[in-house]
């Protein structure tokens, strides 16, 4: 009979390549007719056939008990091909697993050492916790194999069951540690391992094995051991802080003398987490001078973030950052290497660049690094609001001059000055949505850290904040709100300022039209409106804001931002009406008048022009307060007097008669409350509770009629009479005998509990039931 070998099958699916699926399907019909041979070489090869198929996605789930078969089979090359196929489809819910119990356990056994590998092989792939509880005692018996090859194996196996069986871990954990003095080195180098994997979930229960680890780290000299080493340490000095005086020396000399950069990186990292730089040691470099163990290590990676080799940049990036959270004088001086990877084309080092650029920022390097930040926003495709931006950027120049622009083309602020950027080829990095938003957020971050601690000149950051509007690309219009509040709120300074930013976010037609559109940033509008209104006293008052608070989308907006307009919109109208009154004229009388029958129409027009849509309660409450306002002063300069209305002058005094003020967010739980203040006390009688209703009493019900009941009579007087006889003996009763009253006094019974209220549901608030 011809039989058709692994190799067979591979050229046949090359060789029809048209009508695949045809031939897998005759394959597999070959497959089963071989499996059910009694030749176990011929049913080893269908499984090796079957286990290929099941690589190209085809289900072998049907062909598990004869995996079984052949796993059992007294040849090395079939059993080879049965544990395979094993590991390939087994899995935790596989019901012939519980066959394979003596069958591993019998291999486990066996003179052969082949037999031994695969099975510890096999069982560390396909082990249930059922499993490993019956074959973890004759896995840690192979553990003290003669056979390095088979010890290696059978700690790892170990380690996989662990994870099945973990009450199994307290008998592992010593053999493990036997393990570490082991003869040969590859096994020492897997028990490492080992102990390195388990130590990720419960560091502190190998903190016995520290003794024999610090002996590896001084001795040995396999870079890839002392790795794992050097990372079981930062797991473990966080847990027992002695130990970062006893690293010091053989971690310092490791940083001074590996070429190796894996190991190098680790140990400077194991350095930071574990505090060991804190170490008052000196540490020696390469060339035998004495230097601080951090300034070393900062000195060091030097070597990543100045590399060619991305992933070298970017553990060095990520590690630089860890060391500045700590030491921040030792990086500053990396700054100008630091700010070169902001222009790096991978993304992942810019974001890392901007994560450690943004803790460095100082009163000296806030400038030049946010104009840097923003000088990358305004060089990408995704520049909000701003047409033609880059074809007016002429980027073959060695520096650029940079005036942000807004979309009418005229310059915002640009902050005293322009942003200049270093010669770079425009990338699509800066596009990407996520980049925007770190940098934005460094932005930010670098700004208002420690309360503006950093920040010198609060009218360049305020501009700075309306710059980011137009050039984010990104939906940040809630952060730059609070920003921009914050900073207007805290900094008195500023708020004129705030005003003129607020005054021209507001005027630009094309932010206000597009302000329901995503990443336009419309929330930047309202706190525009709020400032505007809240601090219009500081700035000459025109009747040009009241139309800017009013603008024709306004109903567009969200309630929370209609009510914060129409409130600006009083302040500013009051405040107004105020400075005019003071120059009362025939002119200023027409101008009021004007003004007032203008805003009423616009109001009208924006809130009223839909009978259909109700308002808001937060937008009516306020579009009454303001309609009410224009309609008292309509009425008082009705006509014209020698001297402006009482309430011209007197209106203003409702919004501004106490000044807003920032409050900490804990200042009210630093009141103390008075001694005589009960709070659990009622002011005045306590308001009945009106939400229940008590049951009434339950209505009689109609007695129904008897009139045709045959058991009852009509009246009394269809009563029988029956005549007696009085002449018969009459029968002698015993009289019944009377109970004696006791003397005992009767219990007091316990009052019935008051009638419990209930809500009662009337008939139409029933719902209606479809039939």
């Amino acid at each position: 009979m011809f039989e058709k070998t692994l190799t067979d099958l591979i050229q046949g699916l090359r060789a029809n390549k048209r009508n695949e699926a045809e031939y897998i399907q005759r394959s597999l019909s070959e497959i089963q007719r071989e499996v059910q041979l009694s030749d176990m070489h011929q049913k080893s090869v269908a499984v090796d056939k079957i286990n290929y198929l099941h690589m190209l996605g085809y289900d072998m789930n049907w062909a598990n008990f004869n995996v079984v078969e052949v796993m059992a089979s007294p040849r090395f090359g079939e059993k080879r091909s049965g544990y395979l196929a094993a590991m390939q489809s087994f899995h935790q819910d596989t019901d012939v697993l519980m066959l394979t119990t003596n069958l591993i356990r019998k291999d486990l056994a066996s003179a052969n050492i082949m037999e031994v590998s695969v099975a510890l092989d096999g069982l560390a792939q396909v082990a249930t916790h059922e499993l490993a509880q019956d074959l973890f005692d004759d896995v840690l018996a192979v553990m003290g194999h003669v056979r390095p090859y088979i010890r290696k194996k059978a700690l790892v196996c170990a380690c996989r069951l662990v994870g099945r069986y973990a009450e199994g871990l307290s008998a592992f954990v010593p053999l493990l540690k036997d393990r570490l003095d082991d003869p040969d080195p590859t096994v020492v180098a897997a028990a490492v391992s080992v102990v390195c994997e388990l130590a990720r979930t419960d560091p502190r229960s190998y903190l016995s094995l520290a003794p024999k680890l610090y002996r590896l780290l001084t001795t040995s000299a396999n870079n890839w051991m002392l790795i794992k080493i050097v990372k079981l340490f930062a797991w473990l000095t966080p847990i027992e802080p002695r130990l970062a005086k006893k690293l010091h020396a053989p971690l310092s000399h490791l940083v001074s003398t590996t070429t190796a950069m894996s190991l190098l990186y680790e140990c400077i990292n194991t350095a930071v987490a574990g505090n060991i730089i804190d170490v008052q040691l000196p540490a020696v470099d390469s060339v035998g001078r004495e230097m601080d163990f951090a300034s070393l290590c900062a000195r060091k990676l030097e070597q990543f973030y100045e590399s060619r080799d991305h992933n070298l940049r970017y553990v060095g990036l990520v590690t630089l950052a860890q060391l500045q959270a700590r030491r921040p004088e030792l990086v500053a001086a990396h700054y100008n290497t630091i700010m070169r990877c902001l222009d790096d084309p991978d993304m992942s080092i810019r974001m890392r660049a901007i994560e450690a650029i943004s803790g460095m920022a100082t009163r000296k390097t806030l400038v030049p690094t946010v104009k840097r930040l923003m000088s990358q926003l305004v060089l990408s495709n995704t520049v909000a609001l701003q047409p033609n931006s880059r074809a007016e950027l002429n980027v073959e120049s060695e520096t650029l001059d940079l005036p942000l622009l807004d979309a009418a083309g005229a310059s915002l602020v640009s902050a005293q000055g322009t942003i200049v950027s270093p010669k770079i080829d425009v990338s699509d990095v800066a596009d990407n949505p996520e980049y925007r938003l770190a940098a934005i957020d460094a932005i930010i971050d670098m700004c208002s850290r420690q309360s503006y601690a950093n920040t010198s000149d609060f009218e360049w950051y305020v501009a700075t904040l309306a710059d980011l509007v137009y050039i984010a690309g990104v939906d940040v219009g809630l952060r730059l709100s609070e920003r921009l509040l914050d900073v207007t709120v805290r900094v008195r300074q500023v708020r004129a300022f705030s005003i003129k930013m607020a005054r021209r976010l507001l005027s630009d037609s094309c932010l206000v039209d597009r302000s329901c559109s995503d990443g336009t940033n419309s929330p930047v509008l309202s706190t525009s409106a709020y400032i505007l209104g809240e601090y219009c006293m500081l700035q000459p008052s025109s009747a040009e804001d009241i139309g800017l608070l009013l603008p024709s989308g306004l109903s567009k907006l969200s309630d929370e931002q209609q009510a914060v307009f129409v409130q600006a919109a009083m302040k500013v109208y009051a405040n107004w009406l105020k400075d005019v009154s003071g120059y009362w004229n025939p002119e200023i009388w027409e101008l009021v008048r004007s003004v007032t029958s203008s805003t009423q129409h616009t109001l009208s027009s924006i809130f009223m022009g839909n009978a259909c849509v109700a308002l808001p309660l937060q937008v009516a409450s306020r579009l009454r307060m303001f309609a009410e306002i224009l309609k008292t002063v309509s009425l008082a300069t009705s006509n014209l007097g020698d001297s402006a209305p009482p309430v011209c002058a007197e209106l203003q005094y409702l919004f501004s008669a106490y000044e807003l003020n920032p409050v900490s967010a804990a200042a009210q739980g630093k009141v103390p409350v008075p001694e005589d203040l009960d709070l659990d006390t009622y002011i005045g009688k306590p308001i009945p509770d009106t939400t229940h209703k008590v049951m009434p009493p339950p209505s009689p019900a109609p007695r129904p009629s008897r009139a045709k009941d045959p058991f009852i009579l009509p009246s009394v007087d269809d009563i029988p009479m029956v005549a007696l006889q009085l002449d018969s003996p009459v029968h002698a009763h015993k009289p019944r005998k009377t109970k004696k009253k006791s003397r005992r006094k009767p219990k007091p019974r316990s009052p019935s509990p008051p009638p419990v209220p209930v809500d009662i549901v009337d008939d139409e608030d029933m719902p209606e039931v479809s039939k």
